[in-house]
Order: structure tokens, then sequence, then C-alpha cells
């Protein structure tokens, strides 16, 4: 029998936020300090890794051992002085703002450092007191390791099988799936859908990812 939804725990990047594109100009820019400009395929390649993650990728793709602290602080600055013009993903703070209408509550759990975490909240207004965030500041290991999902459902005083996760991407689909969690993902595109754990259950619009929490949408 499937328990009440308690929970719903959102990705940030990509998934609230129409962010990637953005996670990628920092990218782009530190590689151009070095003289190195980004494959095509890049974007494709960090696609959910953490920040760590990425760096490691990189130093590996062009043979180069970059400085951590200053190629994060460098992707850092660029993030939150672009951050300002970021744009919610089309219909995901609809939906948003429906689960809280419908009192079930909310985390949001992300990759992210915790600078460019708040730096996207701001954005999009979501900044609250009460609203329950991970980052990747928060946990030792980050997805698809299932610590961040478990924290925020630890905070949440919710059990896995209460809560609900909403992904982008397979890496956290992944991460969800292994926290014991049901997962709803949600690609940008629907050519991905096939990229996703067999366990997902993929939605491809605000309404059908609506109709899974139970939630109604304004009309």
């Amino acid at each position: 029998m499937t328990r009440a939804i308690k929970a719903v725990l959102w990705d940030m990047d990509g998934t609230l936020a129409d962010s990637e594109a953005l996670h990628l100009d920092t990218l782009v820019a530190v590689l151009k300090q070095h003289g190195l400009e980004a494959d095509d395929d890049l974007h494709a390649s960090i696609f959910g890794k953490t920040g760590r993650e990425v760096h490691r990728y990189c130093s590996t793709r062009f043979g180069i051992d970059f400085d951590y602290g200053q190629w994060s602080m460098t992707r850092a600055r660029h993030y939150v002085s672009a951050a300002a013009n970021m744009q919610p993903r089309p219909g995901a703070l609809s939906v948003y703002h429906a689960v809280r209408a419908a009192g079930i509550r909310q985390a949001i759990v992300s990759n992210s450092s915790r600078m460019l975490l708040e730096a996207g909240l701001r954005a999009l207004d979501l900044q609250d007191p009460q609203l329950v965030s991970i980052s990747a500041n928060d946990v030792r290991a980050g997805k698809p390791d299932p610590e961040p999902y478990e924290r925020a459902a630890w905070l949440l005083r919710v059990t896995p099988d209460e809560a609900v996760v909403v992904e982008d991407s397979p890496t956290g689909a992944r991460a969800a799936i292994a926290a014991g969690m049901r997962v709803l993902a949600w690609p940008e595109h629907a050519s991905a859908a096939a990229s996703f754990p067999d366990s997902s259950e993929v939605v491809f619009s605000e309404h059908e990812l609506a109709a899974a929490l139970g939630v109604q949408l304004d009309s």
C-alpha cells in the first residue's frame, strides 16, 4: 500500500531553476582563464556532478592540475554575479507553490555549494526561514550517494516511503532511489527519459508532475 505523500524533495538546478546554462558558463569562464575551450559535449559529461567531481573530471580531461580553491572561487563569483537574472524552469514554481498550499512539507536538495544554492533561492524568491535545504557543504557525499536525500528526510522528520523526489538528472534519481524514495523524473528533453533508472516515474510537463503529486494547479 502506497503511503501518503508527506514531503516533496526538489532538486534545484534544472528542476526548479533554469540554471544549467549558467553552471556551464562558469566552467567555460574558468577554462578560458587557462587558455582552454570547452568541447561541445562538455555539458553532458558534467551533468549532475558535484563541483569537486567536475574539477577532477576537467583536471583529467585537460591534463592540468587546476588549483581547486581558485577554481571554485572563480566559478562561484561568476555564478553569483549572474544569478540575479536566473529564471525558474517553466511551470516548476507553480507546482512548488501548489504543494505548499496543500500543506505538504518541502525541501530543496542540491549538489551545488551553499553559496550557489542561496544565490538561486534569492533569484527565485524561495528564501524562507523554515525551508529545509541541503547543499554540497552539508553532506560528506553528494548525489548519486543517497546521503543528501536521507538528510533532508531526517530534517523533515519523514520516512523514505513518505517522501517523493523530483529530479531532472539520472544522477539525482539514482541518489533518491538509493535512499528508498519514490522518484518523479522530469527531464528537460523527452529524449533523455530513457537514461533514468527503470523505477523512476517520468513526467513531461508541470501538469503531469502536479497530477503525480496529487496537487491542483491554479487555472
